[in-house]
């Protein structure tokens, strides 16, 4: 059967239906649709959460009395501190009370008149009365952070560097 010109158009109008069908069918980047542009990657979440409430650093017993008194207000200040291996502070004393709590590696707190040092492990303490020469050194192989904290006069400087005091004391690296 002879096809007109009307039933050529009617099957061209029909086959460009049904590849727009499969056009539509079809998944991006197939038949002339456009790739989607990839979305930005999303950067990994590397933040930590602060720990809720309060957080114990260390726990133990200090081996001597402690008794503070002031003649006026003082001043107080926490700090952290990290100390490389073999880093030391140097020698100084303080106008009033110093907490030196160790909360990661391994430091020995040498002090003027004791000179034999005093190794203290994580979580644990040391007290250093004012006027008393001092010295923290770094003697493990990790970096060390100390969580140190003063009780000192008001107006007056924190620390007082001193020459050493116990004999033959190798010179500070920090």
């Amino acid at each position: 059967m002879p096809v007109g010109r009307t039933g050529r158009i009617g099957s061209a109008v029909t086959g460009f239906a049904a590849v727009l069908a499969l056009a539509g069918c079809a998944q991006p980047g197939q038949l002339g649709q456009p790739a989607p542009t990839p979305a930005p990657a999303a950067a990994p979440d590397t933040a930590v959460a602060a720990p809720a409430g309060p957080q114990v650093v260390g726990r133990g017993v200090v081996d001597v009395p402690l008794r503070f008194r002031t003649p006026a207000n003082a001043d107080y200040a926490v700090r952290t501190l990290d100390l490389d291996p073999g880093e030391a502070l140097g020698w100084e004393t303080h106008p009033g009370t110093e907490l030196t709590l160790l909360d990661a590696g391994q430091v020995a707190v040498q002090e003027g008149g004791a000179c034999a040092p005093r190794v203290l492990a994580p979580g644990q303490v040391a007290v250093v009365g004012e006027g008393v020469a001092h010295v923290v050194r770094n003697t493990g192989t990790e970096p060390a952070r100390l969580v140190v904290t003063t009780f000192l006069a008001q107006g007056v400087p924190e620390a007082t560097p001193v020459p050493p005091a116990c004999p033959e004391e190798p010179a500070p690296t920090g």
